[in-house]
């Protein structure tokens, strides 16, 4: 039961290292929607199939989160967690240093302030998001990126992260996952009768022009025929670089059931690109379980 609690929180939280070969894009290209400024720039050579096969492929994403491993940054937190019925249970406010050297980082608590039954004795964390966040995002001892890929992860989850993880770097993948995997492939042909799809031309942060590709799960469907209910991104037309991403999933089913929705920042820094804003807005909860519902947000800044 543990198992299953920690997949269905890495299904709905950051957490796609796998690459797959380009498919037969047909049956898409075919119902994506144009606005008419992708339609003038078909026009000029811009190829739809070329670019879902790119927002399928993508890793520039991924690489991004993974950048915050070799640098030095400040970071503000903030998570809270409540009752079903709305009721605060625990917040938790952190501004932290990360320093890096020589490829080994650590996490220096600069501000901290624990309200509600947020930590077990000894600093144990007593819920699975917030403990799920720390391991993400803070280094209580000197990680080395030569000495570990990932984080240690509690036995079993090794293979939940792995697949887990394609819901949020690599979308429309199939996830390992009892029940909904196949439902998280947007892109086969099985799956697309459920979406509408679309490609536009839209600005980001007010100065970089962006193509969005978005799916919406259709409401004339029944809820359970999808899980990601609505997956919008922005890439940079300069270098088609993803420097935006939201989406919701949901799931109702007997085992499990989870409602989440993501907004994920990014900026350039140099030559790369690193995240600036992440929050997460969600509930879920596994049967013979009490329902876990949180909201968190994390801002980083002050990079070297």
């Amino acid at each position: 039961m543990r198992n299953l609690k920690w997949s269905i929180l890495l299904l709905t939280l950051i957490c796609v290292l796998s690459q797959t070969k380009a498919q037969e894009y047909d049956p898409i290209v075919n119902v994506i929607h144009l606005d008419s400024f992708v339609v003038t720039a078909t026009r000029s050579g811009f190829e739809v199939a070329d670019f879902v096969e790119m927002v399928q492929e993508d890793e520039s994403f991924y690489q991004a989160f993974r950048n915050l491993r070799f640098l030095s940054y400040q970071s503000d937190n903030e998570i809270n967690i409540y009752h079903k019925k709305g009721k605060q249970l625990a917040k938790y406010e952190a501004k932290i240093q990360q320093n890096e050297a020589k490829g080994c980082r650590k996490t220096k608590i600069l501000e901290e302030e624990v309200s509600g039954n947020y930590f077990k004795k000894k600093r144990r964390l007593r819920y699975y998001t917030a403990d799920l966040f720390d391991r993400l995002f803070f280094a209580h001892k000197e990680i080395c990126e030569f000495e570990t890929e990932e984080v240690e992860l509690p036995k079993g989850m090794e293979k939940h992260i792995q697949e887990l993880k394609k819901l949020i770097f690599q979308t429309g993948e199939e996830a390992d996952v009892p029940f909904i995997g196949k439902k998280t492939a947007i892109f086969e042909e099985d799956m697309i009768p459920y979406y509408t799809y679309s490609i536009e031309s839209k600005q980001y942060a007010g100065n970089i022009d962006c193509y969005v590709f978005s799916a919406k799960a259709k409401p004339e469907f029944k809820a359970d025929k999808t899980v990601i209910k609505s997956l919008e991104t922005y890439f940079d037309k300069e270098n088609f670089q993803v420097v935006a991403r939201n989406y919701q999933l949901k799931y109702e089913g007997f085992a499990f059931d989870f409602d989440v929705t993501m907004n994920i920042r990014l900026r350039k820094l140099g030559k790369t690109y690193v995240p600036t804003f992440l929050s997460y807005d969600g509930s879920w909860k596994v049967a013979t379980q009490k329902p876990e519902i949180a909201k968190f947000s994390a801002s980083f800044y002050d990079f070297e």
